[in-house]
């Protein structure tokens, strides 16, 4: 698998009018592979941290505390008022009566797509189905030569499975999305999604300069619970 930007053009206007309609796409690492990122943007919230010069939260500890606060309701913990006091403003909200969340996952991803430029291999299969509670996922073939083995790994796996000719070609329909998502890591790839989206430079017309990633304690780095890119 390439680390390159859109090499062969396997995911332009074409596939995402046919497969995904009204969705935006950014190449991104999710879970220490290459893939793209297909999601909606949260205008709101994107808007939101705008104003505060918020960008990507890609510290995996902060998200899981924050994911852990209901929005909208204040939360008397020594703990939780001690581990957010240093965070910028605008991701949460201090009182007398204790801290609130303000933050919420800047998108929602719809799909991960991973990219085999040549003919796709089982593995590509198996990246693809790391994203099952959180995405439908697909492995998109730059060559129509097809293994009968990635067909049935792909079937098997509820990965969907198209090969770029020319015309696109959809052999295996990806399930939909699993139940089984751990809410704090489903936000950090949403994270990471939105940090790769900014990076890009398509801030949407905000009126802000570029924000900056947000982090907090020392030693938890953003590459943290990542799978080395092999």
């Amino acid at each position: 698998m390439t680390r390159a930007g859109r090499a062969g053009g396997l995911v332009d206007g074409e596939l995402m009018g046919i497969l995904f309609p009204g969705r935006r796409v950014v190449r991104v690492e999710l879970d220490g592979w290459i893939v793209d990122a297909v999601f909606r943007l949260d205008a709101t919230e994107h808007e939101r941290r705008a104003r505060f010069g918020l960008g990507a939260l890609s510290y995996p500890r902060t998200l899981r505390r924050l994911a852990e606060m209901p929005p909208g309701v204040i939360v008397d913990d020594p703990v939780v008022l001690a581990e957010t006091d240093m965070l910028p403003d605008g991701i949460v909200t201090w009182s007398s009566a204790g801290v609130g969340r303000l933050v919420q996952p800047p998108l929602m991803l719809d799909a991960v797509l991973v990219p085999a430029l040549g003919p796709a291999r089982t593995r590509h299969v198996r990246v693809a189905e790391r994203f099952a509670p959180y995405a439908s996922r697909w492995v998109i073939s730059g060559d129509r030569r097809l293994d009968p083995a990635v067909f049935v790994a792909a079937s098997v796996r509820d990965v969907g499975l198209a090969v770029r000719g020319p015309e696109l070609e959809v052999v295996v329909e990806a399930a939909p999305t699993s139940s089984r998502a751990e809410p704090a890591r489903a936000w950090l790839l949403a994270e990471q999604a939105y940090g790769a989206w900014l990076a890009t430079g398509a801030l949407g017309g905000a009126g802000c300069a570029e924000p900056s990633n947000v982090g907090t304690d020392v030693g938890d780095t953003p590459s943290a619970g990542l799978i080395p890119t092999s």
